[in-house]
């Protein structure tokens, strides 16, 4: 650590190691590497310097990638999530699949897929006059593809395995991680159906179909049981209602959301690409004159537009392991911005860790982040111009409409530079980097 950093950065010597390793380059210094992201993202140098001084002290944490990435010298992408492209029912676009996914992964991506468009196991295959070996059996070629390329920048590949609950392979799906050796480069999710969930309220049978073909059907209430026992004895699989993902979706109007990044923070749609980054709660607590405790609301007010203009600057001055990635990506310009530290701040602030004033409490920062970066998006569409993807209809989502009026009269106004700008991710290692503040 230089001695212009030892009053910024990582204080912790475990954090500081950390943060050099994964996200510095060789022999860069804590604010140099601030200066680095900064000065690349900047659009002035009224920008550059309140962004620098956020960064500087770590009252916004970029996503893994992107701290890495931003400005370096090495060609990776400061994404941190992908999704794969359709994977369709042959070999050929499998393997193709599986060659996108190790350069996804090569460049420092991880990566979700739905297999729900491979047939079921057993199926014919009238072309060889042979039986197909289903989804999870093509899932061990990614596996052992994640586990060959080594990811960058000193980050181990990451993969999210997505099946439809109404798939006929579903409960060999569920099974496939009850071991301790199996699939271990992967994280895997149930697609959930409305209509699922439905069967299960009410006691019904459900049908397990592929191709409009219905090949047998299942007592739903066991079904989920098997998932939420399977879930509770192994940690796998996750679920994802995915109805109730489309439903929400700010682009209801020209995508459809199969997966998610390996978090599961993130649907998106075929080859969709998300930027995350999280403010730091902890850096907005301040001392006040009788020695207790306040949040600088304001500071964090002032913040938000600076780190929305930087991070919409990333679809610009990135590299993409795929042209369908960067297409993807500037066509929407999504980012997903969440927080950290929430404990920790919390519990400085007084309040018990779930408790109703806890609640309270995070509910108004919740608020605070989301007006503010709709409404700072919003002021960059009047500058920059909307995504390329927007339309109108935009106006009429489910989520938009939970926005302040205001918000929504403005964007009517000038459109919106950045169709999705909220995720809430885990932070595992940028916080522990951030002097070890409690994740997300």
């Amino acid at each position: 650590m230089s001695s212009k950093d030892l009053n910024y950065g990582p204080q912790l010597k475990t954090s500081e190691e950390i943060h050099a390793m994964k996200y510095r380059g060789e022999g860069e210094s804590f604010s140099e590497a601030c200066a680095r992201f900064a000065h690349t993202l900047a659009d002035s140098p009224e920008h550059f310097r309140p962004l620098y001084n956020i960064l500087l002290n770590m009252r916004f944490l970029g996503g893994g990638r992107t701290q890495a990435a931003i400005g370096a010298t090495r060609r990776v992408t400061a994404f941190n999530c992908f999704v794969s492209g359709t994977i369709e029912d042959s070999m050929d676009d499998i393997m193709d699949k599986a060659k996108e996914a190790a350069e996804t992964m090569r460049l420092g991506g991880g990566i979700g897929y739905d297999f729900s468009t491979l047939r079921p196991r057993g199926d014919t295959i009238v072309s060889l006059d042979s039986k197909s070996s289903g989804p999870v059996s093509f899932m061990q070629i990614f596996d052992s593809v994640c586990h060959t390329i080594s990811s960058a920048g000193h980050r181990r590949g990451a993969q999210m395995a997505v099946l439809r609950v109404d798939h006929p392979d579903i409960e060999e799906f569920i099974r496939s991680k009850q071991n301790e050796d199996t699939f271990r480069a992967f994280n895997i999710s149930v697609g959930v159906t409305d209509e699922f969930m439905r069967a299960v309220r009410d006691g019904s049978d459900f049908a397990l179909q592929f191709d409009g073909r219905v090949y047998k059907r299942v007592d739903a209430r066991a079904l989920w049981e098997e998932i939420m026992r399977s879930t509770w004895e192994w940690a796998e699989p996750g679920v994802l209602f995915i109805d109730r993902i489309n439903e929400m979706n700010n682009l209801y109007y020209c995508e459809t959301i199969v997966a998610t990044n390996p978090c599961g923070e993130q649907p998106l749609p075929p080859y969709g690409a998300c930027l995350l980054g999280s403010f730091n709660l902890t850096a907005y607590i301040q001392e006040t004159d009788d020695g207790t405790f306040d949040f600088d609301i304001g500071q964090l007010v002032d913040d938000i537009p600076h780190v929305v203009r930087a991070m919409d600057n990333i679809h610009d001055n990135t590299f993409f392991p795929l042209e369908e990635q960067a297409r993807e990506s500037r066509e929407k310009r999504r980012m997903g911005l969440g927080v950290t530290g929430v404990a920790n701040a919390g519990e400085v602030l007084g309040y018990s860790y779930g408790s109703e004033e806890f609640l309270t409490w995070l509910s108004s920062i919740l608020e605070t982040i989301r007006d503010g970066v709709y409404d700072a998006s919003v002021t960059l569409a009047r500058e920059k111009g909307a995504f390329p993807a927007y339309s109108e209809q935009y106006l009429e989502g489910k989520f938009i409409k939970t926005l302040p009026s205001r918000i929504r009269r403005r964007m009517k106004k000038h459109g919106i530079r950045n169709s999705h700008l909220l995720s809430i991710a885990p932070t595992g290692t940028i916080s522990l980097s951030a002097n070890n503040v409690s994740s997300g």
